[in-house]
């Protein structure tokens, strides 16, 4: 069993969150930061989810003394939306996994500390194969993205977000050179957009792509179905799903069904796109992040498959 940190100056926020972890994780909190740095010297933990602020130290500074004794340990911060300026700035510096917001679904919680946990032990394992001889990667082509949304607005604030290049290849050159593979490449992609399932379905037929992101809501197919029939005929492509209400039937289905690399949890709507700049900050942000991490994710598993390939 994992075991798992816990830092909040809340006592009820750490009993909300030990309740609904303890039979997942070995879960150890602190409502202090300063006696859990203490801890950290003695004790060794897998993953830590901190809160950002706390009076005695806020938590990008408490992560970032996290990481110097255990910087093998997968990092995620609690934070309400307000604080999204403050963690975009910050992000490289403590090597964040993932933001979790304020308040959380249960579902969605244990899915980003599973996602954390295995994004770590790719890591980990990569190093422990390469360490003999480190791998220089240079890519060259851009990444292919498909974006599916009933939503115009949305799509295309999507694509711009992540064609857009301004804050990202500082942390994709970091991700790279956690798994030793020093590289100093920016993040590139090409988007293509679509409004139903089957226009998407029919364009990655003919254009091989490396990752497909739908929203659960479709007028003519859910999200869930789509992402399954594209594993069907491209188990490789990256399948991330996009639902602003998840649950647990609908996680379940979407690891059972469609084996997806990701479930985002963007509550946003057409008012929200319109008149709440940081929940759009917010989103968008953490879409960038699933995204990168998905695609670093699967560039480990590919180079570990041709490595094992016999030559």
């Amino acid at each position: 069993m994992n075991k798992i940190l816990l830092v909040d100056d809340e006592q009820n926020v750490l009993n909300a969150l030990r309740r609904e972890l303890r039979d997942s994780f070995d879960v150890e909190v602190f409502d202090s930061p300063v006696a859990a740095i203490e801890r950290c010297r003695e004790t060794q933990f897998d993953l830590v989810v901190a809160d950002y602020k706390m009076p005695e130290m806020n938590g990008i500074n408490f992560l970032k003394q996290f990481g110097e004794l255990q910087p093998d340990a997968a990092r995620l911060m609690l934070s309400g939306e307000a604080d999204i300026d403050a963690l975009i700035r910050t992000i490289n510096e403590t090597h964040i996994y993932r933001f979790l917001a304020k308040p959380w679904e249960k579902d969605e919680l244990l899915s980003n500390l599973h996602q954390a946990l295995a994004y770590r032990d790719a890591i980990l394992e990569s190093r422990r194969t390469s360490s003999a001889t480190t791998a220089i990667v240079s890519r060259e082509t851009p990444y292919h993205i498909v974006l599916v949304d009933h939503d115009e607005r949305r799509l295309k604030l999507m694509a711009d977000s992540l064609t857009d290049e301004s804050g990202r290849g500082n942390l994709y050159s970091a991700m790279q050179q956690e798994i030793s593979k020093q590289s100093t490449e920016k993040f590139k992609c090409v988007v293509s957009t679509f409004r139903t399932a089957r226009s998407a379905l029919e364009y990655t037929e003919q254009n091989p792509q490396d990752m497909v992101i739908a929203a659960q809501s479709l007028s003519d197919m859910d999200g869930i179905n789509l992402l399954s029939t594209l594993r069907e005929t491209q188990p490789d492509v990256i399948r991330i799903l996009i639902s602003d209400n998840p649950d647990k039937e609908l996680l379940a289905s979407a690891i059972n069904q469609a084996e997806i690399q990701s479930l985002l949890a963007l509550h946003w709507d057409r008012h929200a796109l319109q008149a709440d700049v940081r929940r759009l900050g917010w989103n968008l942000y953490q879409l960038k992040m699933a995204v990168i991490h998905a695609l670093t994710l699967r560039d480990i598993h590919v180079d570990h498959r041709d490595t094992e390939q016999p030559g």
